[in-house]
């Protein structure tokens, strides 16, 4: 039975037809009788447009809707003035006179009508407004219909109207009555407060016409088009337009409407199919998953092609309902054949193969249109089955055929660069058949693999042949062979058989090979995720299975790596193939030639088939990885989906029925983060919403218990952002507790995964649905809906779900295809599941649901709701049979999507339509449900309906008296009736008649501890976990442990035993709160959220490297690599640093002693930008500022993209720059400037000698003088020494001076900062004048009281920034900090000191010293004696000193080192990940230190 008798039998349970009903049109309208007629009868005989009409048929799908509206506006002829006249004498009552514009509006309405390609503009609707004649109670002669004739659908009134009825209408009273709203969605109540202020329009109807009288009369006025008012991507982002129109009335499922590239909804012929389905039985065949899997049958395929090709069904429904035609029955044995996926699978390939056909006609016609008779070409294009061989036939006629081409202008042909000229060609046909073979019989021997054709020699050479050409017009012999050969090899290249046999040997035996650049072998170190393919030796392109080939574009679209797709025996290969062109003979003539044919093949193959095949092999590669990925995102979507709402403990699910939930967060958990609680009542509905300010207070606990007390929610939802997260969950399950144990209430506190509630409390959406909520508060409806139904939330984010993280590689995918198969993915479950019709209709949040359904999409998901709505029926449907008797669906639409519709009972419809059993199938239900309960056809006639003893068989719990029926044989039975296999229909009748819509989506599930601890601190088990090495910070030391928390935010401790190898006698000993250390996570409590932890050196030892790397690629080189990185390590042992590509004039790859070697001949001031041996994320500038004095400036570099290129922020000396020409500026140029400034003063000599000898001399000519002088630090650069004497009998004395960019710093008894030379003279002798003074004996005692050394060393002397060994980027400093007693200046050891006597640790401060005092007393810079100035992050034992170079910065490289002179700055933050080989204290005895810093 075809599907069209299926379509004319299929009935109610009434025994209607569920087609279009046409009872209702007017009989008298013979012609729109005769045009509906026509139309139904090309519906009847399946009438398929033809390719060159579609475009008129669109068009005429939108003109017919309105054909009949156009002419139900026929109008009678109007009275004449007398007759009206003489009414208004009999009647008593003014008729208004039509104006005569008023006729011609209509007119010109109608003839617009005409012009219009779509249904009515919301311009055509204010039109009508203010159209009085359009009204549907009005006439045309100014009266008005009852309200009986509203409904009359007659174009002109019967003849034979008896006259009372006539006067009726004539006597109607004048005054108007407003129509309904003329405009969509705009309600009656708004158009009567329309109507009462504007009235019909009649006094705005001089606006619509010109001023000048007659000449409106011809006037045709334009109506205004959406696309005139609104731009197109309006219109478009709202589906709008003109297409978008088209795509919903059209009998046509919008998905397949909407494929791209091809004509979709073409009907593809019995051979088409037949042909598609060999075609696509192999592509299954060669990518079956499972080896042990049967081989798909081609009949299968051939079946689902029909339904999708022909009848136009979607996926889901032929899942559902046409299982029979792809199934192996055996006995009770049910085997399918084709999984869902198969499904998809074949739906893609359609797509592929209709444009493979449409290519392949386009191309026939053509060649029928140019008139080619060529039967190799029509033999090359009969047998390509791939696009790739199609696109070889169409080059092939480009270049062969050129100059017919051109005559007919077909399509524009690409260039060929003028190496093949048609009319050289025809000139030197007779040369090119000297050697040997033509293209197509060398393509012939190459596809056959056997020689078939043989080149015939010529007695000649080569030279000799070509010189009868030289009287043709050639200039030379050898232009002659030259140019023949670039034909031949162009001939080569192109022809379509040599391609094809050198694609299928590219796709079976090339392979993949990639290498780092200079760049990336750099910047790819062992934890990158490029280093499993860092390099790849000849990977074979069929071991590609996953998304590895878009890591490696990716890769190389960052300048990381090159990628090399080549044959690995190409030379073999090339010799193999020389061997089908070649001749045979060995002759030196014979060999001639053959040199010349070797270089065709050389010039065709490695110039143009090559490169053709590599490029192809990598788009394949590329498509293949994205498909991968993108169908693991949908798998990923999947799983979330497929989740049941919430069912309360003890309760059996029910899908009607849905949870209270009460949704609470507080965000972050900052105290500036209130508590948002809301709550969504059991219809999904927002109703109430608490805020609180904290839960710690009793008060805010009994606000929370009241409001849980009167809303009785069934669950409780918390969610957060952040760890503190935890502690918000714990006290809202107290407070529900309390509520149990005072009302008794079991009501669950869970938590689940957020990241649908953190993408909607921002959106466009939640801020159209909830403008009045704040964030949080949108956040924590989207949970609690969530609870309630995780697959409409999903659904409802549409175009946005593609923010949502599925797979890491998700990024790397294209956004249309990933955005199509995440949209499967809700179309797979929602249709699996199906919706509540009447549900979706009456909630706008459940109606983002229904685009999904089988055979719609948000066209016609749209345009439904809006019909149903705008219906008759109060908004809801009764039966199924609805959507097609009130004309809300077409049929063909109706047909995929019915089932997946559930319609109850309660509308008065049928009971069946509350399953999930098509309307099709409705009369073998009815029958299988008889048998069951041995009705026989009597009995039948007893219930009043047709499906009354169905209901009575669900209602009964008799449903499982379908068990003992024998399907089998009633399948047989039908089958030979039928002619139709419907053993898997009655199957699934059987399931729907017990279990009604069952819901097939798994119970609701709570978080996971794991799930619960990536959620909230981000972590997953490749960044964190047991064995890991990460900074900590020390928040709170105790007598035996040590709390930290790591940067993910959870907490952990630290034991005595787990701090250091030897025994310590306090943990303050060792760490100082504030301290930032690298520690080792021994364990991992992730439903705590705590880590028990341990910096012991011997655990830090080996890193983690190992555990943090990616497995490597089985075809990784790792010789190469280990290769590789011996060259490394060995560069940068010679140069001491790694070199890095920075573009920058004054930026040179040397060291520090090629820096000053370089600037040794150059001008004070001169610098340099170089590399830092302190690591990549470092740069040092070496200045110059004085013969044999140089300062290197150390740069912290940050917000680093890689470990090669610059960071975006450059830190130096506290301050921050953008760029290497700011800083120099800023802060390197400043300080020189200042330098220069002091270095002019009079006081200022180059030589410290020389100016020691000065000061001698002047206070011996003046013994009671105070002389000074300025000169340069020679010991510390960029420092000065103010060098005084007080008198003849004082010795000499030195004081430090710092030179910053915008003052100098004079470090005396105290610190002061200077802004110029003036003042710092002026601040030198008030200081000396404070010293002058007298002072108290309290104050004379206390530095001999402080001065008394401590017994107990502090390892880290901290003063508000993290030092030593916490720094997380911990490294060596200068080989003096370690066991290298202080060195006064020499200088000084001539002089006697003129304090008191004191341990050596207390010398007078040294010029660079600070007025701080460490544990141990005042040191020579004033801080305590291994740390440094005021905490700057030195460590060391007691009683030895740091020596000029810095120590290490805190956790970020954010800690810098104030003191000594000539410290640099820290080492700063290498990554963001730990380093792999962490750092000492110092050196064990006798182990000498790393080599200093510059």
């Amino acid at each position: 039975m075809s599907d069209d008798e299926d379509r004319r039998n299929y009935s109610d349970e009434e025994g209607e037809d569920v087609g279009y009903d046409d009872s209702d049109r007017d009989e008298d309208d013979s012609e729109e009788e005769e045009d509906d007629e026509e139309e139904m009868k090309r519906i009847r005989e399946g009438f398929i447009v033809d390719d060159d009409e579609e475009d008129e048929e669109d068009e005429e799908i939108v003109r017919r809707s309105k054909k009949k509206k156009r002419r139900k506006e026929a109008v009678e002829e109007d009275l004449d003035e007398e007759d009206l006249d003489l009414m208004e004498e009999n009647t008593g009552v003014k008729i208004r006179r039509p104006e005569k514009f008023k006729r011609l509006k209509k007119r010109r309405q109608e003839d617009d009508d005409e012009d219009e390609e779509t249904p009515g503009t919301r311009h055509d609707a204010l039109q009508k407004i203010f159209d009085d004649e359009d009204d549907e109670g009005m006439d045309d002669r100014g009266g008005y219909d009852d309200e009986m004739d509203r409904f009359i659908d007659d174009d002109e009134e019967d003849e034979d109207l008896d006259d009372g009825r006539r006067d009726r209408r004539e006597k109607a009273p004048a005054k108007p009555r407003p129509r309904r709203a003329p405009i969509d969605g705009l309600s009656e109540d708004v158009w009567g407060e329309w109507y009462e202020v504007f009235g019909d329009g009649e006094n705005y109807a001089y606006a619509l016409g010109k001023e000048n009288g007659d000449d409106m009369y011809y006037e045709k006025k334009p109506e205004p088009r959406l696309k005139d008012v609104f731009e197109p991507g309006v219109l478009a982002e709202r589906m709008m337009t003109d297409q978008d129109e088209i795509i919903r009335v059209k009998d046509v499922p919008e998905r397949i409407q909407l494929r791209p590239g091809i004509q979709a909804d073409r009907k593809l012929s019995d051979d088409d199919i037949e042909e598609e389905a060999y075609w696509i039985t192999t592509q299954l065949n060669e990518n079956r998953r499972v080896v042990d899997q049967p081989a798909f049958q081609t009949e299968n395929v051939n079946n689902v092609l029909k339904f999708m090709s022909q009848e136009l069904m979607e996926v889901p429904f032929i899942e559902t309902h046409r299982r029979d035609y792809f199934t192996m029955v055996d006995g009770q044995q049910l085997t399918e054949l084709l999984s869902r996926e198969d499904l998809w699978y074949i739906y893609d390939l359609d797509l592929k193969f209709r444009s493979f056909l449409e290519r392949r006609e386009a191309i026939k016609a053509l060649m029928d249109r140019m008139e080619i008779q060529d039967d190799y070409l029509s033999d090359s294009l009969l047998k390509a089955t791939r696009l790739e061989e199609l696109t070889d036939v169409s080059d092939y006629i480009n270049l062969r055929f050129s100059k017919q081409i051109d005559k007919t202008k077909a399509f524009k042909r690409p260039g060929s660069g003028g190496a093949y000229d048609t009319t050289k060609r025809v000139q030197l046909a007779d040369f090119i058949k000297d050697f040997g073979l033509s293209a197509r019989e060398f393509g012939t021997n190459l596809i056959e693999g056997n020689k078939r054709f043989f080149p015939d020699d010529i007695g000649i050479l080569p030279q000799e042949a070509a010189e009868k050409y030289i009287e043709r017009g050639f200039p030379s012999t050898d232009r002659v062979v030259t140019m023949a050969m670039n034909m031949i090899s162009h001939e080569v290249a192109v022809d379509p058989q040599v391609r094809k046999a050198i694609r299928l040997k590219y796709e079976s035996a090339a392979c993949v090979s990639v290498t780092p650049t200079e760049k990336g072998a750099t910047v790819i170190d062992e934890l990158h995720p490029y280093y499993p393919f860092k390099r790849l030796a000849q990977k074979y392109v069929r071991d590609f299975h996953d998304g590895q080939y878009l890591q490696i574009l990716q890769a190389q679209s960052e300048g990381l790596v090159k990628v090399e797709i080549k044959l690995p025996d190409e030379t073999t290969y090339l010799q193999s193939v020389f061997d089908y062109f070649l001749s045979d003979n060995y002759s030196e003539i014979s060999q001639k030639w053959n040199d010349l044919r070797r270089k065709i093949l050389t010039s065709a193959l490695k110039d143009h088939v090559f490169g053709l095949m590599e490029r192809g092999l990598s788009e394949k590669l590329r498509s293949q990885a994205e498909e991968w990925v993108a169908k693991k995102c949908q798998m990923s979507l999947e799983e979330k989906l497929n989740v049941a709402p919430y069912a309360p403990r003890g309760v059996t699910y029910d899908r009607d029925y849905a949870p209270r939930v009460v949704a609470i967060s507080h965000g972050a958990g900052t105290n500036k983060d209130a508590i948002q609680v809301a709550f969504l009542d059991d219809k999904g509905k927002f109703a109430d919403h608490l805020k609180l300010d904290s839960l710690r207070e009793t008060k805010a606990q009994k606000e929370l218990v009241d409001f849980l007390d009167n809303r009785r929610p069934d669950v409780v939802v918390v969610g957060g952002f952040t760890v503190m997260t935890r502690r918000l969950l714990e006290q809202v399950e107290k407070v529900v507790n309390d509520l149990r144990d005072l009302r008794g209430d079991d009501v669950s506190v869970i938590m689940t995964n957020d990241e649908v509630a953190r993408l909607y409390q921002n959106s466009k959406r939640g801020m159209e649905e909830f403008p009045e909520a704040n964030p949080l508060t949108r956040y924590c409806i989207s949970l609690a809906r969530l609870v309630q139904n995780p697959m409409n939330e999903y659904a409802a984010l549409g175009k946005d779900l593609i923010n949502i993280r599925q797979h890491p590689l998700q990024h790397l995918v294209g956004g249309d295809r990933l955005r199509e198969l995440l949209d499967r993915a809700l179309i797979n479950i929602i249709n699996a599941v199906g919706i509540d019709f009447n549900a979706v209709v009456d909630s706008p949040y459940k109606a983002y649901m229904l685009q999904y359904i089988c055979g719609l999409g948000p066209r016609k998901a749209q345009s439904l709701i809006k019909s149903i709505e705008a219906d008759q029926h109060n908004g809801s449907l009764d039966k199924r049979g609805d959507l097609v008797f009130r004309k809300l669906l077409t049929w063909n639409i109706f047909m995929n999507c019915c089932s997946f519709l559930r319609v109850h009972t309660n509308y008065g419809g049928d009971v069946l339509d509350e399953t999930r059993i098509h309307s099709e199938d409705y009369n073998l239900a009815r029958k299988m449900a008889a048998d069951a309960l041995e009705i026989d056809e009597e009995g039948l006639e007893e219930y009043e309906n047709a499906s009354q003893h169905v209901e009575e068989l669900m209602r009964d719990d008799g449903a499982e008296k379908l068990n003992e029926l024998l399907l089998e044989d009633y399948a047989h039975q039908l089958e030979v009736i039928q002619h139709k296999p419907k053993r898997m229909t009655l199957e699934t009748i059987k399931v729907e008649l017990q279990h009604p819509f069952r819901d097939p989506r798994r119970p609701f599930e709570r978080a996971t501890p794991d799930q619960i601890f990536t959620m909230l601190t981000g972590e997953t088990d490749q960044t964190l976990k047991e064995g890991f090495i990460v900074p900590a910070l020390v928040s709170r030391i105790r007598d035996r442990n040590a709390m930290c928390r790591l940067d993910c935010g959870i907490d952990g401790i630290l034991a005595i035993m787990n701090i250091s190898d030897s025994k310590i006698g306090s943990i303050s000993d060792a760490l100082s709160e504030g301290q930032t250390l690298q520690v080792k996570i021994l364990r991992l409590d992730k439903e705590k959220f705590f880590a028990d932890l341990s910096c012991k050196e011997s655990e830090l030892r080996h890193g983690d490297t190992k555990l943090r790397m990616l497995p490597k690629d089985r075809m990784f080189d790792q010789f190469e690599e280990e290769k590789a990185m011996n060259q490394i390590k060995t560069s940068v042992k010679k140069s001491n640093f790694l070199p890095r590509k920075i573009t920058h004039p004054l930026f040179k790859n040397v060291n520090a002693e090629e820096a000053v070697q370089y600037l040794s001949d150059k001008s004070r001031g001169e610098l340099v930008i170089r590399p830092s041996n302190r690591g990549v994320d470092h740069l040092s500038v070496t200045v110059k500022l004085a013969d044999d004095l140089y300062k290197h400036f150390d740069i912290l570099e940050m917000d680093k993209k890689d470990d090669v290129s610059l960071g975006k922020t450059l830190k130096i000396d506290n301050s921050k720059y953008s760029d290497l020409d700011e800083l120099l500026v800023s802060h390197i140029e400043a300080i020189l400037s200042k330098t220069e400034s002091l270095m002019a003063n009079p006081k200022y000599k180059e030589n410290a000698a020389e100016l020691r000898q000065s000061l001698d001399t002047q206070t011996k000519a003046k013994p009671g003088a105070a002389v000074y002088g300025f000169t340069l630090d020679r010991k510390y650069p960029g420092y000065f020494s103010l060098v005084f004497k007080i008198g003849a009998s004082r010795p000499i004395e030195e004081w430090s001076i710092k030179v910053f960019p915008e003052h100098y710093v004079l470090k005396g008894p105290s610190k002061k900062e200077c802004p110029d030379v003036v003042s710092l003279c002026n601040s030198f002798k008030e200081m000396m004048m404070q010293r002058s003074r007298p002072k108290p004996a309290a104050a004379s005692a206390a530095p001999a009281t402080s001065s008394t050394p401590s017994n107990r060393p502090h390892y880290n002397s901290y003063n508000g920034s993290s030092s030593g060994y916490g720094n997380p980027h911990h490294t060596p400093s200068h080989p003096s900090a370690y066991h290298h007693h202080y060195q006064p200046h020499p200088s000084h050891q001539p002089v006697v000191a003129h304090h008191t006597a004191m341990p050596p640790m207390q010398q007078p401060l040294h010029p660079s010293s600070s007025s701080a005092a460490g544990p141990w007393g005042s040191t020579p810079w004033g801080g305590a004696p291994w740390t440094g100035a005021a905490g700057s992050g030195h460590m060391g034992p007691p009683g030895h000193m740091t020596g000029p170079h810095h120590g290490y910065g805190g956790a970020h490289g954010d800690a810098r080192h104030n003191g000594p002179p000539g410290t640099h700055d820290t080492y700063g933050s290498r990554s963001s990940r730990a380093p792999p080989t962490p750092r000492r204290f110092m050196p064990p005895p006798g182990q000498q230190p790393q080599q200093p810093y510059y």
